[in-house]
């Protein structure tokens, strides 16, 4: 989201006549979009911020700009707020002439219609809405971006549209929890998915992350529109803690049991699917007991993914004034976490040694060529390819977090359509 949002920024102020320049130093004004989801972020923001102020005016936006602007004002000319990305321009503007601004107001930007953010030459970002119906009791990023309010689906199609015209094989559907898509405006995330995969072109959609009592309300028209090839099997769902106690204190309207049920669901729909999540660890009067709980659905529910977290009070949120856990506690927990979850993930990602594998070229990084099957598993590759391509890839070796593989030949995308279909989706 704060990638879209950058580009966002960066499409308005370069039609106000503005460009951007390679460092700082060459800088008349500069923008910091931030982020304080936890609080390492927040640290590397203000040490951000401080460093670039002094090298020309700062203006500050994003999250951070909003829930925490007294951490900010020191060492910035303006804030800007995430539902004000559309007065930047009048930011910049105002901090040249040696003012100063502040636009900390909601105001109603629909991002999906400029957005059409790019992370890679084949990958796009296309946000479908801001804002949550969440009350967690430790979530800054609510602060920051409000209630729920989705972009119009003929926004998001159009977004979409272009971004594959533009030759783009990977769109990222991103909001603060997809699954509630549409619910302020009479539709849901089942018929925004339905609609997309009407759309001409050879790509594929990564959703993001949904809250699983979001998922469950749509749940089988879900798994319906995922029956598309031009959707990834991938489910972010984070139950963050596997306590009924404390995700009730966490504000979270889910138990571990309907979690669970979840997973059950999606994966009786496909055994392969992935399910990538996250967790706490080391929340406000987390015993032993609730953590021994998250353990065990952790191994009850075996994710592909899991994004651990050691607690970090956020400020102004109702569980920064409960009573914290030591240090050494949350550490330790953390650890164990970590090695039950690197555990399953080298276990689920050992059944597909010597299998041939379906895989996208989407990614090129300094050690090489990445791709990504239709359940979005990484495949690091070895061989001659193409990004934007699809490949047939035999697997060689196995890690915890991606597998690699060998090129064996090029499909088209037909073929790949053709194997879809018939549910040939990760082997064949």
């Amino acid at each position: 989201m704060n990638r879209a949002d950058s580009f966002i920024m960066i499409k308005l102020l370069e039609e106000a006549g503005l460009s951007r320049v390679n460092s700082p130093e060459e800088a008349d004004v500069i923008i910091l979009n931030t982020c304080n989801v936890k609080t390492p972020t927040e640290h590397k923001m203000i040490n951000r911020a401080r460093y670039l102020s002094e090298k020309a005016p700062l203006i500050a936006a994003g999250c951070m700009a909003k829930s925490q602007p007294e951490r900010l004002r020191p060492f910035s000319r303006a804030l800007v707020a995430p539902r004000a990305v559309n007065r930047i321009v009048d930011a910049v503007q105002m901090v040249l002439s040696g003012g100063t601004a502040e636009f900390l107001r909601d105001e109603y930007v629909d991002k999906a219609k400029p957005a059409q953010s790019e992370v890679s030459d084949v990958i796009g970002i296309v946000p479908i809405a801001e804002g949550c119906l969440g009350t967690c009791t430790y979530c800054i990023t609510r602060l920051a971006r409000g209630r729920l309010r989705s972009f119009p689906l003929d926004s998001v199609i159009r977004a979409v549209k272009e971004l594959v015209g533009q030759g783009k094989v990977e769109i990222w559907l991103t909001a603060q929890d997809t699954g509630v898509y549409g619910w302020d405006m009479g539709t849901n995330l089942a018929d925004l998915l339905g609609q997309i995969s009407k759309i001409p072109g050879d790509f594929r959609v990564r959703v993001g992350m949904m809250t699983p009592d979001s998922a469950l309300q749509i749940l089988h028209e879900l798994l319906r529109s995922y029956e598309s090839d031009k959707v990834y099997d991938f489910f972010h769902l984070p139950v963050q803690s596997g306590s009924n106690r404390v995700l009730k204190i966490m504000g979270r309207k889910y138990t571990s049991e309907d979690f669970l049920n979840l997973v059950k669901e999606i994966r009786s729909w496909n055994p392969e699917a992935t399910i990538s999540t996250d967790v706490i660890v080391g929340f406000p009067t987390e015993t032993e007991e609730d953590f021994q709980r998250t353990l065990e659905v952790i191994r009850l529910s075996e994710p592909d993914v899991v994004n651990i977290s050691k607690f970090g009070a956020r400020p102004k949120t109702p569980a920064s004034k409960m009573e914290q856990l030591p240090e050494r506690v949350k550490k330790e927990r953390a650890k164990i976490l970590m090695e039950l979850v690197n555990e399953i993930k080298l276990k689920r990602n050992r059944r597909y040694l010597g299998e041939e594998v379906l895989a996208v070229v989407t990614e090129k990084g300094p050690k090489g060529f990445q791709g990504r099957t239709q359940n979005y598993k990484p495949v690091a590759l070895k061989g001659k390819v193409d990004l934007g391509r699809p490949y047939i890839v035999k697997i060689e070796e196995v890690k915890g977090n991606y597998l690699v593989g060998k090129v064996v030949r090029e499909v088209t995308w037909s073929q790949v359509r053709s194997s879809l279909q018939l549910r040939s989706v990760y082997q064949v």
